[in-house]
């Protein structure tokens, strides 16, 4: 059974990119793409998806503001937010992108450093598996 994905990014060309690269990959299964938040949200209530890829870095309702909307309404999807933007990770806006996300209700952060193959492998992975994974880091660490 594929791992039905949503991907949510305001830009197209990115969007294209993603969708082209998550096509081929074997057990997995792109079932929409939403622009802004909106869309994201009722696309998230219609399909149900395993994963929901998202930007974080939006000018108005950011990804950030948004995971908690989409965690209300797929409680068991997996939230992978990633950065496509190397500015947005920098420290000088006063915040951890990375645990901004994760504060936000991320389960996954990925960097605009990522490789394709790290963003395949996070939406392959199970929602339990990365949530263990983070507690058990979060066990620790703190």
């Amino acid at each position: 059974m594929a791992v039905r994905v949503i991907v949510v990014e305001r830009y197209e060309f990115v969007r294209d990119a993603l969708r082209i690269a998550i096509h081929p990959m074997p057990g997995l299964e792109l079932v929409a793409e939403a622009s802004n938040a909106s869309e994201a949200v009722g696309l998230a209530v219609d399909e149900n998806p395993d994963v929901i890829l998202l930007d974080v870095d939006w000018p108005s309702l950011d990804g950030l503001a948004i995971a908690p909307l989409l965690r209300q309404v797929v409680p068991a999807a997996l939230i992978v937010m990633y950065s496509s933007e190397p500015e947005f990770e920098t420290h000088d806006r006063g915040f951890d992108a990375a645990e901004a996300a994760m504060a936000a209700g991320a389960d996954v952060y990925l960097t605009a450093a990522a490789t394709l193959e790290e963003m395949v492998a996070a939406l392959h992975a199970t929602p339990a598996t990365w949530r263990r994974e983070r507690h058990l880091e979060e066990e620790l660490v703190g």
